[in-house]
């Protein structure tokens, strides 16, 4: 299969959120007088994955998982909740500024730079992920960035993905390539639609317990060059 549209998922794939999210949490948290340790850290990521499984589920909005996240640490840790759109905003603020990348990401991205169409498509704040992007290098390799909040749905749903192929001049879905790290966003939002996926994983068994499957699995980002060229001298 000869792909011309990679469309790269951001978060955990390209860019290392999970040190952005700490570092957020731990600034944010201390100015509302949470002493912030590995047992809050622990709690407020398993909280927050929690919504965002819902939220990729249809459960709730993504405004209401902005509303249903930080009540319940204040509760959880005896602080005055402040209140809608304090301790949100000092958060989204601090997250915006984590930029730090996966391994081997920027440099699979300058590879794949100008032989193929890349593009970002991620779920999020525009003012969080929009700034991340650019400040880490990437946004400068992207031919489009594509960010759920400014489509007005959010992956997997179907509409997303509709949304992001009208914008990328509706190609022939056969040369399009989702690639990331979240089997229920990434990977079923791509077979849903239509198109091949790579799930960037390095668990054991990252497919285990679901009813699709990614057309392929590799270990790491900086894999994604020379799996694509394997397949261009399959033609």
């Amino acid at each position: 299969m000869s792909y011309q549209y990679l469309l790269f998922d951001s978060d955990r794939t390209l860019l290392d959120f999970n040190s952005s999210q700490r570092a957020a949490v731990k600034k944010t948290f201390e100015k509302y007088g949470i002493s912030v340790n590995e047992e809050v850290q622990d709690f407020y990521n398993s909280w927050n994955n929690s919504l965002w499984d819902r939220l990729e589920k249809g459960e709730i909005t993504h405004d209401e998982l902005l509303h249903m996240r930080f009540p319940v640490v204040c509760t959880r840790y005896n602080v005055n909740y402040p209140g809608y759109g304090k301790m949100e905003t000092d958060y989204i603020l601090n997250l915006s500024e984590g930029h730090e990348l996966m391994p081997g990401a920027l440099k699979t991205v300058k590879a794949l730079y100008g032989k193929y169409r890349l593009y970002i498509i991620t779920n999020g704040l525009p003012m969080v992920q929009a700034k991340r992007l650019k400040d880490s290098g990437l946004e400068a390799f992207m031919d489009g960035v594509f960010i759920s909040d400014e489509i007005g749905y959010s992956k997997p749903e179907i509409r997303y993905f509709e949304e992001v192929y009208q914008r990328i001049g509706c190609p022939d879905k056969n040369k399009i390539l989702i690639i990331g790290d979240s089997m229920s966003a990434d990977i079923k939002g791509g077979v849903d639609f239509g198109v091949d996926t790579v799930l960037v994983s390095k668990a054991d068994n990252p497919t285990e317990g679901y009813d699709y499957s990614p057309t392929a699995v590799v270990k790491n980002i900086s894999e994604i060059p020379d799996f694509l060229a394997a397949l261009a001298k399959e033609k």
